[in-house]
């Protein structure tokens, strides 16, 4: 591999460490980093966000999805919303950091 090619890698390698010390990931293993970042990029492009787009999305099992989900509502950075619509289905919304 090239200097350059090996320099633009430690440098978006860089930038994602900030990104997870930004968003208070840095505790999180690899599969919550990806489910957290599906609900923010699900919310982005959709408007909104429930579980099921996150279990489609992220291809992981309900379970992992909703241990995940269950963790960061703990810890205070997604919010469970139920609808006013239907009562069965929740929606996910990010705390601000």
């Amino acid at each position: 591999m090239s200097k350059k090619y090996l320099q633009k890698l430690a440098n978006i390698l860089e930038m994602l460490d900030n990104l997870d010390k930004d968003l208070n990931l840095v505790s999180y293993n690899e599969t919550e980093k990806k489910i957290y970042y599906t609900i923010a990029s699900k919310i982005h492009s959709c408007g909104k966000c429930n579980i099921t787009d996150v279990i489609e999305s992220s291809g992981f099992s309900r379970s992992t999805v909703y241990k995940a989900i269950k963790n960061f509502e703990d810890d205070r950075m997604v919010q469970l919303i139920q609808s006013n619509v239907d009562r069965r289905e929740v929606y996910l919304d990010l705390f601000a950091v």
